[in-house]
């Protein structure tokens, strides 16, 4: 596994993208994968590899931590099926990530990395949907996702909503 490898299996712990991973954040990550560890535990294997300790994992303990499991490949076997599991989520998340960009791109039609008013507009009267039809519907829509407030979706918002972030608020509004 190379390094942005390395740091996007960091990206999936680190939910809230401080670049830290708090023992909640690590358990919440272990759950999903359905491994279930007792939070004692958690916080023994957080304070092991948090070097500067500060309480959470930032990358380079992360990274230091997963070149000594790959040091001790042969030694710990439920350490590997561990990885190998968190190898798999990446290469189906990379499917996901594909899919994402895949639907941004249908509704960024000029190609400038936004998502505009008018190109939702757009593209949501030539699918022939009802939600959406004036401008008035896609601007509120735009306002729901849009976090940083400049007026349009970038790929990190849609992203976000795609994954549940504020996807299920735009299908009730």
């Amino acid at each position: 596994m190379d390094l942005s490898e390395i740091h996007h299996l960091f990206q999936m712990f680190d939910h809230n993208g401080d670049g830290k991973i708090t023992t909640q954040e690590l358990t919440m990550s272990l759950e999903n994968l359905g491994i279930n560890i007792p939070e004692d535990d958690l916080g023994h294997m957080i304070d092991h590899i948090d070097t500067n300790g500060d309480g959470s994992v930032n990358m380079e303990e992360f990274r230091g931590l997963y070149e000594t499991i790959m040091e001790e490949w042969d030694e710990e076997e439920e350490i590997q099926q561990v990885f190998y599991v968190f190898h798999e989520a990446i290469m189906q998340e990379r499917d996901e990530e594909e899919d994402i960009r895949e639907a941004f791109n249908v509704f960024d039609k000029n190609g400038d990395g936004f998502i505009s008013v008018d190109e939702l507009t757009s593209v949501l009267s030539s699918l022939g949907l009802r939600q959406g039809r004036t401008i008035d519907e896609c601007w509120l829509m735009i306002k729901m996702v849009d976090e940083d407030g400049d007026g349009v979706v970038d790929f990190g918002e849609f992203r976000k909503m795609m994954r549940g972030g504020t996807f299920a608020a735009l299908q009730t509004s």
